[in-house]
């Protein structure tokens, strides 16, 4: 199994088995003090095979969490996090 994230800046990022994925929904909490309190939820934390069913739905789970998550960390040690509105298309090797 592999797939690639295509983002709309043009690069693309490999998706394995193995590939360690977080994904993050956005809250809003209005707090006592009538100030928005902002933050972002985990959804996701673990493993592309973590995530997945059976081998015929690969694309089908990462185009759901994608779609439900707003924030995406592609592995495990990735300090960077990339917009879910970013992703442009996802297509099987």
């Amino acid at each position: 199994m592999a797939l690639n994230i295509n983002l709309v800046n043009g690069r693309s990022i490999h998706i394995t088995e193995e590939t360690y994925i977080i994904a993050w929904k956005y809250q809003s909490s209005l707090m006592a003090s009538n100030d928005d309190n902002y933050y972002l939820d985990r959804i996701f934390n673990g493993t592309f095979e973590d995530g997945k069913v059976t081998e015929d739905d690969e694309e089908n789970k990462l185009e759901g969490l994608i779609s439900a998550a707003d924030w995406i960390t592609i592995g495990r040690d990735n300090k960077n996090s990339l917009k879910a509105s970013a992703v442009l298309s996802i297509t099987r090797e």
